[in-house]
């Protein structure tokens, strides 16, 4: 499937919506796998971006997400408008901030680098399998900086710059694995 009205930039083109999950609940302690859900806020913020996936949902091939509960349930809210069951990817979770840093003492940035390393791995094959299509990715702010910077020629110490808003959308488009353009980063909505 391909976008109904595409530009000439998009045209033949994979097209990647990436979409950081809502505002989740607080946690108290450390972090852990799956992590939080959503908050009131965040299911609010996971519908109105539904909603605008629902407008062009004939359109969307498939729907991924990072297997963290805050994911799931956007992608959930998300799959439901665009009637997609989310496909969950576990190498999509998301990476600690520790890894902008250049801390190579610490036992954190080398887990969190392997993490990335794996994430990078799984979004290249993603893009293979999907050559042309539509894919919308729910994943975090975290991994999402990590990603589009990688893709995008950014060095991994100046990633943590970029900041990615609870349910904003990075619209991206791609030749094979390689980034061909970008049509918006962290944007509120659809443009």
């Amino acid at each position: 499937m391909v976008l109904k009205h595409p530009t000439e930039l998009q045209q033949g083109k994979t097209a990647v919506y990436f979409v950081r999950h809502g505002d989740r609940l607080s946690h108290n302690g450390m972090p852990h796998h799956p992590g939080p859900g959503l908050s009131d806020l965040g299911k609010k913020q996971a519908q109105a971006a539904a909603q605008q996936f629902a407008r062009m949902k004939n359109e969307i091939d498939v729907l991924y997400s990072s297997s963290m509960t805050r994911a799931l349930e956007t992608a959930a809210i998300i799959g439901k408008a665009i009637h997609k069951k989310p496909q969950i990817e576990h190498h999509l979770c998301e990476v600690n901030k520790i890894l902008w840093t250049r801390c190579y003492h610490a036992w954190g940035f080398w887990k969190h680098l392997c993490k990335y390393f794996l994430a990078q791995r799984t979004f290249n094959q993603i893009l293979r399998n999907n050559q042309g299509k539509v894919i919308i990715i729910v994943a975090h702010g975290g991994i999402i900086r990590a990603l589009f910077g990688w893709k995008y020629g950014i060095s991994l110490w100046k990633r943590g710059a970029l900041d990615h808003n609870n349910c904003h959308i990075t619209f991206l488009s791609f030749r094979g694995t390689k980034l061909d353009y970008i049509h918006y980063y962290n944007s509120k909505g659809l443009v």
